[in-house]
């Protein structure tokens, strides 16, 4: 009589375990087809934070004229301007085409001959390679009367053939933030959108005129050719100085005049036209580093601390971090000074 409650639950049991297990297996293959749905829909080349520890990078090469255009400096100052703005990008690593010139160019004629318009188009896959770069920014200007439209490609060097491009208008009489809307949308479909904290900072009011552009471009090629390759004397300032004359309201005209300062080691005009600077555009990453470097070869650990900081708050990065970096930064320029 005991037996067939014993056998009941036996089988009782067993049915359980086994629609424990069945259920199991249903999750486990919800879960992957799930997994490679999201792989499916996810746009090539699109970055997440998580994925791994090591952000990859992002190169703004000088864009180029039109070759039946003469040269003028807009190229050079809309590639200045694409780099400030992909700089606060957190996605990615902090990252100028200023530290590595050199090594992509390898003679200075070679640099300028690219600027103008001239020259054997870059190798980026080759290059890529050898710099650990993976995302490389390029393009073109094409200048009508007033309308200039900005023709800009980038490159995914991690994915075969995955190139995207997109042509915008460069419209100056709303100080740019049309344009910069217009790229940061880009980025997006390209899979790499600034955080929406991050885009609100990238869309500062940049005052700059024609003529501005123009002064502009040819003060940062000038700034380049002398930084990179260790030309001796001072920096000439005459085109940084033309540049904030033309477009005294401009952030990066300031900025730029502020690193041609620094360069010449006159750290305490530097630091007025950094200061200038952020007065147009409190989120000037740019202005920041000098500002952090000016007080790292003037020996103010204070200072140095304080725009280091604000520098990872603006990126959201360990000021822990970024101290540790000052120190050694300015352990290693009182040895120099002391050599």
């Amino acid at each position: 009589m005991r037996m067939f409650p014993v056998l009941s639950r036996s089988r009782t049991r067993l049915t359980v375990a086994f629609f424990i297990s069945f259920s199991l297996v249903l999750l486990l293959y919800s879960c992957e087809a799930g997994t490679i749905s999201t792989q499916k829909r996810k746009v090539i080349g699109q970055y997440t934070e998580k994925e791994g520890k090591s952000k990859p990078r992002l190169i703004v090469i000088p864009l180029q004229l039109q070759e039946e255009q003469a040269y003028n400096g807009t190229g050079l100052s809309i590639h200045f301007l694409l780099g400030n703005i992909v700089a606060l990008h957190t996605g990615l690593k902090e990252f100028w085409f200023g530290w590595r010139v050199k090594k992509i160019f390898l003679e200075k004629e070679r640099l300028r001959a690219y600027c103008h318009g001239e020259g054997p188009q870059l190798d980026i896959r080759k290059l890529s390679k050898k710099q650990g770069i993976r995302y490389w920014l390029r393009g073109r200007i094409q200048q009508r009367g007033s309308e200039i439209k900005v023709t800009l490609i980038l490159t995914d060097t991690k994915e075969q053939h995955n190139e995207r491009s997109t042509t915008l208008t460069l419209d100056l009489s709303n100080q740019l933030i049309g344009f910069c809307k217009g790229f940061l949308a880009w980025l997006k479909t390209c899979g790499l959108p600034l955080p929406d904290a991050q885009a609100r900072k990238a869309l500062w009011p940049e005052k700059i005129n024609p003529e501005g552009l123009d002064l502009l471009g040819r003060a940062l090629e000038t700034y380049y050719l002398h930084s990179s390759w260790g030309e001796k004397g001072l920096l000439d300032l005459h085109w940084f100085d033309r540049a904030v004359s033309a477009a005294p309201a401009s952030y990066l005209a300031h900025d730029l005049k502020g690193w041609a300062l620094y360069k010449n080691k006159d750290y305490k005009a530097a630091k007025e036209s950094f200061r200038s600077a952020l007065t147009l555009n409190s989120n000037g990453l740019g202005a920041m580093a000098g500002l952090m470097w000016c007080a790292i070869y003037t020996n103010d650990e204070k200072t140095a601390y304080t725009w280091a900081a604000a520098k990872a708050d603006l990126r959201g990065e360990s000021r822990k971090a970024a101290k540790a970096r000052v120190k050694r930064r300015m352990d290693k320029a009182a040895s120099k000074t002391t050599n």
